[in-house]
This record gives structure tokens, C-alpha cells and sequence, in this order.
């Protein structure tokens, strides 16, 4: 997802979206935006309206995480190989990082799947 590299390194702060400084589910949401797709605001609201991922992860794909218990407060884009790109409060900043830590292992709460049917049929 080439649109991706544009924000890699952007400013990190909570509730933020502005073309400097983002939250997780802003970035996640201006990335699909970039490509045509519209995706709600928050990470939980992303979670609720997305269908869940079954079986293997595919590159775009947007995984959610729970730091906080047991609500979704965390998402990110799953860009393949074991790695995913994610606005990160502790690096405060947009960051790609490999999914298989045990953090993001022990925090990981599962993947939902955008439509982009609508983007391949008017890709080039």
C-alpha cells in the first residue's frame, strides 16, 4: 500500500487528525481515503462495521488491539510478512513494526477486511 509511506514518521497524539499529527484509527482512515475507501472514525467503530478477517492475513488488512482490556482502542494496517504499519503513542509516531512481539500478540484482538472491490474496478 504505497499511500502508506507518505505518513510514515507523522507525529503520534491521541485524537488528533491533521495533516501533521495523527491518532491511530485517523491514519488508518486517511490511508483507505487516499485509495477511495470511506472507513469511520474511531478503532472501535472501524472494528464494529468491517467483516471479520477468517483465515490468513492479506497485505491491507486492518488489525485491532486492546491495551487498555478488554474494548478495542488500537488499529493498524497489516502490510504483510509479519509486519503492519500503525500510528504508535509509544514511539509517537506513525511506525512500521513485526506483528509477532509479544506485546502486540498478547494486545491482538483480531482483523476485519475493507471492501475494495469498489477501488479495483476503477483501478487503472
Amino acid at each position: 500500500m504505497p499511500a502508506i509511506l507518505k505518513y510514515l514518521g507523522l507525529v503520534y497524539k491521541y485524537g488528533a487528525n491533521s495533516d501533521s499529527t495523527l491518532d491511530c484509527s485517523a491514519f488508518v482512515q486517511r490511508v483507505y481515503a487516499d485509495i477511495g475507501v470511506r472507513l469511520p472514525r474511531t478503532s472501535r467503530e472501524q472494528y464494529a462495521a468491517l467483516p471479520e478477517v477468517t483465515g490468513e492475513l492479506r497485505q491491507g488488512d486492518l488489525i485491532f488491539f486492546s491495551f487498555g482490556g478488554k474494548d478495542i482502542d488500537h488499529v493498524g494496517i497489516y502490510l504483510g510478512r509479519g509486519v503492519f504499519a500503525h500510528a504508535n503513542s509509544y514511539a509517537s509516531r506513525v511506525v512500521i513494526e513485526g506483528l509477532s512481539t509479544p506485546y502486540y500478540q498478547k494486545t491482538y484482538r483480531g482483523a476485519r477486511r475493507p471492501d475494495l472491490s469498489a477501488v479495483a474496478r476503477s483501478g487503472p
